[in-house]
């Protein structure tokens, strides 16, 4: 099987027109315990279905997310996906 990848970034000022609130006391926040279990904290419902929405766009394109990054000016976001024969 062979996979095409692709890299998609989102400025702060994308998400925000999303939907996905960028205030500093509203932003997502992934955390991980000294234990190793992370999770997402801090966001409210209708941050998580704004997020949602933007990764199911990809997702009805056939790409499968492998990796989030969140970075101080916005988000990056690690994609593959089947290539056609």
């Amino acid at each position: 099987m062979k996979f095409e990848y692709t890299i998609k970034t989102y400025s702060m000022q994308q998400l925000s027109e999303r939907g996905i609130v960028v205030d500093p006391e509203k932003n997502i926040v992934y955390a991980c315990r000294p234990d190793g279990a992370c999770e997402i904290r801090d966001v409210g419902t209708e941050q998580i279905a704004h997020l949602s929405g933007l990764f199911n766009e990809m997702g009805k394109e056939g790409w499968e997310l492998v990796q989030l990054l969140f970075r101080p000016s916005g988000m990056v976001s690690f994609w593959k996906r089947n290539l056609k024969q």
